[in-house]
């Protein structure tokens, strides 16, 4: 079946790619622990390439899915109908689609990593200039701390 070695095909260069991008993005944690920004901001330029390419190569499946569902003879495409159809073409797309939904779940997991570790790096960043710049505060009439640029030298008293 043309359409169903042309999915599989499709899936087999989705699960390179998402090998591929794994390993990238577990390497970011490097690019976070020592806040190099440069490497950041292309870090965050190769991620939105991917989703470009992962979005064509989604587009690319579907239309690849459906064209062989239509060579079937099948209205709706599911892969019970596939599986019902054509058997031994289908286990292939059953076994490639197991990789891609196993790396897309680890890259999940890694970019939930590294937003946390953002977010870590970014606390710690504002502390440590908090501490390095402390915020100018005076007391008001009833003794709370004010920031010094809410107050004036004229202040209006009711």
């Amino acid at each position: 079946m043309d359409g169903l070695d042309r999915a599989a095909q499709i899936l087999d260069r989705l699960r390179i790619t998402l090998e591929t991008e794994l390993v990238q993005a577990r390497g970011q944690r490097l690019l976070i622990r020592t806040l190099d920004t440069p490497g950041l901001f292309e870090r965050a330029r190769q991620r939105s390439a991917f989703n470009v390419q992962l979005a064509q190569l989604e587009r690319a499946l579907a239309e690849a899915l459906e064209a062989a569902g239509h060579a079937l003879g099948l209205r709706q495409v599911t892969l019970a109908d596939l599986r019902l159809a054509v058997p031994e073409a289908s286990q292939r797309l059953d076994d490639c689609m197991a990789e891609v939904r196993s790396l897309a779940g680890a890259l999940r997991e890694t970019d939930g990593l590294n937003q946390r570790l953002g977010e870590r790096a970014l606390r710690r960043l504002r502390g440590h200039l908090s501490a390095v710049t402390p915020r100018t505060v005076a007391y008001d009439r009833r003794g709370a701390l004010t920031p010094m640029d809410a107050l004036s030298t004229s202040r209006r008293v009711a």
